[in-house]
């Protein structure tokens, strides 16, 4: 059925797997997925035996919906934790592409739900409802039997209310419809124990406190049922919206009734005008019933309104739309490509420009560019090859080059500190050596207060991990778990130790933890490639510019150079991942022999 330029939204967690299938299938299509539950907590989730495979096969989507911040929370914590990948509150970078992250909430079709609550069967059982229950107040509550919607908890609730509030004895009657689930379980014994016994002690022979209906309704029956309420008591223990608030909201035009709601619905995040109440905590249960059925009617109706604006707001309608608006927003957005739809960077597609230009400007990375990577970082790579494709490079007069690393100024010294045409930068942009001068600081007054937090907490995991170091730069720290003597054990704590950083440090902070492909290095937000390119480019005004990098530290100053209006851009990324450049090439080798073969 697929047609190229076709949208796919893939829902709910069945299919979980389902976008990497259709990425196989179908590489340039834009795929979405939205999950309509809530998605565990990391340390519930690491549990799962088939955990990498469903988070790689919803991570081919190029947006993924939650209900709330807190679901979308939980699911980026467990991409770091188990994956490794640098999360970030708006998406995760992949090596093949970028995923989005948004949040949307779902609601109810409130024309259409106004429109069915007109009918004039709802009225009749309106009438019913009122005649037959006349003189009392009415609680309701409609849950399917599953163990997670708190039935049980429900009703040792009420249990409390009439035992702690006697004078609403005879006076308040819950109704329970309970949905039939496909579940065996033992819960219904469990529960028809408690309404027995609630019902044994408070009845009379006019009154009876809980109706349980163990059985579906007719929907003008439920809709009457909302309609007459006084409260509504919606308490699960774990929920995803509960969209059951949001008909009882609707319903309530007249009698402005309050909403009792579980604080572990996704529904609470939006509904600040309701009374919550944690599930497991009776006695708060039972003062919240008490407070919905004494309050007064301006209480009541402005609390009614709250609600009502948010439930009329936040329609389903606006929910699809919204949604599929941020899939459109990723279809038209260019810099989401593959890796395989740029193309490879090769000598003839820039050599006759190349040889035509007369003020040409390198800025090239070190490691894992120049240079490949080492079991141990502080030992020197071979410098004969790159030392000699470095020293050709800026003899030429027309030539500025830059080498960009996130080494110290000490490290690149002893690599490349020989070569003295050739300009530097060390610790990811924070120093400068132009051809030929010294280092200077290119940043001011640089804040390194957070780096005793860091290093304790790097050194907890140093410990633990044999053979891995710390590097202590003058703006960053560095772990090293690439050397450990376990790697994979390594690169298992590394993704428990960025989420650590991250969640102790990184909200209060301005550093951010870089997750690098052997080590994870923390250091300030504002000291980029991108800021020392800036000062480079003030003193060379080039026509010709090339930058080469392999991380995520380059994707930032390739994103700077490609908006720059310099008529002969090349920028060009190591490997197969999804880039801001322009070019890529496979390896380090690659890399050196078209600088090379340059004319």
């Amino acid at each position: 059925m697929y047609q190229p330029g076709d949208t796919i939204w893939v829902n709910d967690y069945h299919l979980m797997l389902l976008p990497a299938l259709l990425r196989q299938r179908l590489p340039d299509a834009i795929i979405g997925f939205f999950l309509h539950i809530p998605f565990p907590s990391s340390e519930i989730f690491r549990c799962l035996p088939t955990r990498k495979e469903l988070l790689e096969g919803v991570l081919e989507s190029d947006l993924i919906g939650f209900q709330t911040y807190s679901f979308a929370r939980h699911f980026l914590q467990t991409c770091s934790r188990i994956l490794s990948l640098e999360a970030t509150p708006r998406g995760i970078q992949m090596d093949s592409h970028y995923v989005n992250i948004g949040i949307f909430p779902i609601g109810i079709d409130i024309a259409g739900f106004n429109e069915k609550r007109s009918q004039p069967d709802v009225g009749r059982w309106v009438e019913v409802l009122q005649e037959k229950y006349a003189g009392k107040k009415i609680i309701v509550a409609r849950d399917k039997l599953d163990s997670i919607k708190g039935v049980r908890q429900k009703m040792l609730a009420f249990e409390q209310f009439l035992t702690n509030h006697p004078e609403w004895q005879g006076k308040v009657i819950l109704i329970q419809v309970a949905l039939s689930t496909t579940e065996q379980n033992e819960l219904q014994a469990h529960i028809t124990d408690v309404v027995s016994r609630v019902n044994s002690k408070f009845s009379n022979i006019a009154y009876q406190p809980i109706v349980f209906l163990h059985q579906d309704i007719s929907f003008s029956q439920y809709l009457a049922l909302l309609t007459t309420a006084d409260a509504a008591l919606i308490t699960p223990l774990r929920d995803g919206m509960n969209l059951t608030s949001h008909e009882y909201v609707a319903c309530q035009h007249d009698k402005h009734g309050p909403l009792i709601l579980s604080e572990f619905t996704g529904t609470y995040g939006t509904f600040g005008a309701c009374l919550r109440v944690n599930p497991w905590d009776y006695r708060q249960v039972s003062d919240a019933i008490h407070e919905a059925l004494s309050m007064n009617d301006e209480e009541k109706y402005n609390r009614w309104q709250s609600l009502y604006d948010n439930v009329a707001t936040n329609t389903a309608q606006y929910w699809a739309a919204s949604f599929i608006a941020e899939l459109d927003k990723v279809k038209a957005d260019t810099s989401r490509r593959y890796s395989t739809h740029i193309p490879v960077l090769n000598p003839t597609t820039f050599g006759d420009t190349y040889a035509k230009t007369k003020k040409r400007l390198f800025m090239l990375d070190y490691d894992g560019t120049l240079a490949a990577f080492n079991k141990s970082p502080q030992s020197l790579p071979s410098p004969q090859r790159i030392n000699q494709v470095l020293q050709k490079l800026s003899q030429d007069p027309n030539n500025t080059v830059y080498v960009l690393s996130g080494q110290s100024k000490d490290n690149m010294n002893i690599r490349l500190g020989n070569i003295s045409t050739i300009g530097m930068s060390a610790e990811s942009g924070a120093y400068i050596r132009q051809p030929g001068g010294q280092w200077e600081d290119v940043f001011d007054n640089v804040d390194v207060s957070w780096k005793p937090a860091v290093m304790e907490i790097f050194e907890y995991y140093t410990e633990r991990t044999p053979g891995s170091s710390i590097e202590n730069k003058d703006v960053s720290i560095v772990w090293h778990f690439g050397t450990a003597d376990h790697p994979q054990f390594g690169a298992w704590l590394a993704a428990e130790c960025q989420n650590h950083i991250m969640e102790s440090i990184g909200k209060n902070t301005t550093v951010h933890a870089i997750a690098g492909k052997q080590n994870i290095e923390v250091i300030p937000r504002d000291i980029t490639k991108a800021a020392v390119a800036a000062r480079i480019l003030q003193s060379v005004q080039p026509d010709f510019v090339m930058a080469i990098g392999d991380d995520r530290a380059d994707e930032e100053l390739f994103a700077y150079i490609n908006k720059l209006n310099i008529p002969n851009t090349i920028t060009c990324t190591v490997g197969a991942k999804s880039t801001e450049a322009l070019y890529f090439v496979n390896g380090v080798h690659s890399v050196l022999t078209i600088l090379e073969n340059l004319p």
